[in-house]
């Protein structure tokens, strides 16, 4: 169980200096792969995995402002240190790959009424 030193967060410089970081946090990510599913004794191939990082990664590409992108790349490495520290249960790691993710639940008193809900 390896142990992952701490980072100082910092702030980017730039839009150029917060894709890097971005870019070296991804690699990071899939770098250790096998180490989380050996930790985690994960039962699906590797590609499963790395897929859903990348999707993840995806959510947030189109952020532009570099403020938002470091309090992403905060949260991000935050949840790595949390999985490579194995500080998550099981069950924590299998909802990222949950297919039956919940949709948006319905806001308005009519539309939680007509699904009899209400």
């Amino acid at each position: 169980m390896p142990l992952v030193p701490p980072v100082i967060t910092r702030t980017s410089t730039s839009l150029a200096d917060a894709r890097q970081r971005v870019i070296r946090l991804y690699r990071l990510w899939q770098k250790n792969v096998p180490q989380i599913m050996i930790d985690y004794h994960l039962c699906m191939p590797q590609s499963v995995v790395r897929a859903k990082i990348r999707e993840n990664f995806e959510k947030n590409r189109y952020v532009s402002n570099p403020r938002a992108i470091d309090v992403l790349l905060i949260k991000g490495q935050m949840e790595f240190d949390e999985t490579l520290n194995v500080w998550k249960q099981y069950s924590h790691v299998l909802r990222y790959f949950d297919s039956n993710e919940k949709d948006a639940q319905p806001t308005k008193y009519l539309d939680r009424f007509i699904e009899g809900s209400a």
